[in-house]
């Protein structure tokens, strides 16, 4: 949860966007725990069976075990991007200098805009996401009778 007083002396900011910078903390919290909860909870079966499956498709030990270390990268890379955004959003709301204004990391080059260097994290792991999912299907609409029943 949100600790209260790394928002009780921010300049600018009223008792109602505390509680809302509260609020925000404590739901991105939750999320991460709830994400760290499931991953600890499933990611044993999903590298037993994906391991499994891999071996039975005759994949070299290698590409079984790099399947198993980028599931468990993946698994890490999400509690990771959560708590690295609350730690962004802190430091810029203790900033001397401006501690209302958008960090630099999210102002895009146009107005309005959102860089999408802010979100580079979140771009490698769906682009790692994508290139597993082919991985595992190349090409499914391949196998799948087209024909009209």
């Amino acid at each position: 949860m949100a600790n209260t007083s790394d928002f009780v002396n921010l300049p600018g900011t009223t008792k109602e966007m505390r509680d809302r910078l509260i609020t925000a903390f404590d739901a991105l919290t939750n999320w991460r725990d709830e994400i760290q909860t499931a991953n600890e909870r499933c990611l044993g079966n999903v590298l037993e069976q994906t391991s499994e499956v891999a071996r039975s498709m005759g994949w070299p030990d290698e590409a079984v075990k790099a399947t198993r270390q980028y599931l468990q990268n993946a698994s890490k890379s999400q509690t990771q991007l959560i708590d690295q955004l609350m730690d962004g959003w802190k430091q810029q709301l203790k900033s001397p200098i401006a501690p209302m204004a958008v960090p630099r990391g999210l102002a895009g080059p146009t107005p309005g805009m959102q860089a999408l260097g802010a979100f580079a994290p979140w771009t490698i792991w769906l682009q790692a996401a994508e290139m597993w999912q082919r991985t595992w299907m190349p090409d499914v609409s391949r196998g799948w009778d087209t024909r009209s029943h």
